[in-house]
């Protein structure tokens, strides 16, 4: 149901974006590239609420933590209707660059960027979406 309704959310906001995308997740893994073995280990996990408001006009969003909100700028997205998903590059209010999917099929949010020359990913868990007019 969950999915259902996630793809029915990424539907309309697609088509015509009038309305507002949120998303809530429950569960977040951290996890840096293994590319001697092609697989990601995971470096933690951790239950708990985050809240992406996306704007109207799929240019913005803010994620809210249990410790931080924090704004990005979306500089880029495209929208893959055979995977249900979305690849955007974002930009946090700090200056980082990521990598960003909202995968519907696999009920996940997950961002991905470089540090000290390893490739990390952070991915969340999504619990709800739901749209606001």
């Amino acid at each position: 149901m969950k999915k259902l309704i996630f793809a029915l959310a990424l539907m309309v906001f697609s088509n015509a974006v009038l309305a507002q995308l949120s998303i809530t997740t429950n569960y977040r893994q951290d996890g840096i590239w293994d590319a001697k073995n092609e697989k990601w280990n995971v470096t933690s996990t951790d239950k708990g609420a985050t809240t992406l408001e996306f704007d109207k006009k799929l240019s913005m969003f803010e994620h809210t933590t249990p410790t931080i909100s924090s704004h990005y700028d979306i500089l880029e997205y495209k929208y893959d209707e055979n995977a249900n998903s979305y690849t955007m590059k974002v930009k946090s209010d700090a200056g980082n660059e990521y990598e960003m999917i909202i995968d519907g099929k696999n009920n996940c949010v997950v961002f991905f960027y470089w540090y000290n020359k390893e490739y990390v990913m952070v991915r969340h868990t999504i619990n709800e979406t739901w749209i606001r007019k």
